[in-house]
């Protein structure tokens, strides 16, 4: 018999050995029967497919390079609490029990024979880490959001409280109104508050939810982020115009868009200087709706091009700030399904480009 054909008619036989070796060692003695095999008999019929199919006969199936049932396999062990070692291992006693079954049944396994499950183990082993990886990767950063988000949000209010009563000193001439020290005290809560809010937009976009779509335009959009920056464009003379070349209704998450632009326009005159322009572009074509953000920051440093949307990154390191604008505009991007660029115009400033895919409304 070849090892195809023990494996078909001895599967039941493969499943009980493998059972036997992985019970009270790599899984509890007391996991219910259909959880713990699960995905290996759908494995071991994906193994005989390959090693039919390398002796150029029909294929009885997909092989195990073609399907995802070792990936749904190392997901599920993440589920049970498996360690990534025992999820290894049991692939290993897989293999064993495969040869252990071909021997007792007189089969000689020819050199060929191994090499196509000793591949198709490797295949699993590889297929089901890196989907353990992904989704253990996954669920620890939501949980870290999730805790910066409380940390940040617990802050807000004791920070509320604490500025309040500053501006309240402050108005009833409590406080020196020149005085250096107060103006530090003054700095620090504004920054201290816009760190808690970007932490907040931060783990609020990171963590995975499901976009939730909203009617908007972009004339609408605009007029929110202009709105947002508009103090400070005043107070260092800036204008903010808005070209829109063509708009109707579209569908988008209104809190990721909102946040995003937000950010770039309040970046944008951040960084442009005194008596300077930004200029926000927006067009609907091909079910995309791209947006343009031009500033007079007189153009990025050399290798800031490549940083720009990391997490802390400074564009310019004479301006204070997080530098998490930027990195949070592409997570909502992301978000999206869509990419955020920047183009570099030296000695005059930069162009954030963003593309977002949209669900139109009707007319």
């Amino acid at each position: 018999m070849t090892l195809h054909e023990v494996l078909s008619a001895k599967r039941d036989e493969v499943i009980v050995r493998w059972k036997t070796q992985i019970l009270g060692k790599l899984a509890p003695e007391t996991m219910p029967p259909l959880e713990l095999v699960n995905h290996i008999p759908r494995f071991i019929t994906e193994i005989v497919a390959a090693l039919r199919a390398d002796a150029g006969l029909s294929s009885l199936g997909p092989s195990p390079d073609e399907t995802t049932t070792a990936a749904d396999h190392g997901a599920q062990r993440l589920r049970l609490g498996f360690s990534l070692d025992s999820v290894v291992r049991e692939y290993g006693a897989l293999r064993e029990s495969i040869v252990t079954t071909a021997k007792d049944a007189g089969t000689h396994l020819s050199l060929r024979e191994l090499q196509v499950l000793f591949d198709a183990i490797v295949t699993g082993i590889a297929q089901a880490v890196t989907e353990y990886s992904r989704q253990r990767d996954a669920e620890l950063l939501r949980q870290a959001n999730e805790h910066f988000a409380f940390i940040a949000h617990e802050l807000r209010d004791p920070l509320s409280a604490a500025m309040s009563s500053f501006l309240l000193l402050k108005s009833s001439g409590q406080l020196p109104v020149e005085n250096r020290f107060v103006g530090a005290v003054d700095r620090g809560l504004h920054r201290t508050r816009e760190l808690i809010d970007q932490t907040l937009q931060t783990a609020r976009v990171a963590s995975g939810i499901e976009l939730r779509r909203q009617s908007t335009t972009l004339k609408i959009l605009f007029e929110e982020a202009e709105l947002g920056a508009a103090s400070e464009a005043e107070s260092k003379r800036i204008e903010i115009r808005s070209i829109i070349e063509t708009d109707q209704r579209i569908n988008l998450d209104t809190r990721l868009v909102r946040s995003a632009l937000g950010n770039l326009v309040r970046n944008g005159v951040k960084y442009t200087s005194t008596d300077g322009v930004v200029e926000l572009r927006g067009r609907i074509a091909a079910e995309r709706v791209v947006i343009e953000v031009e500033d007079g920051c007189g153009g990025l440093p050399p290798g800031k091009v490549e940083q720009a949307f990391a997490p802390f990154v400074r564009l310019d390191n004479r301006q204070t700030g997080f530098g998490l604008g930027l990195a949070i505009a592409k997570q909502a991007v992301d978000a999206h399904g869509g990419s955020i660029r920047v183009q570099d115009l030296p000695g005059k400033g930069c162009i954030f480009v963003l593309e977002l895919p949209i669900a139109a409304e009707s007319p």
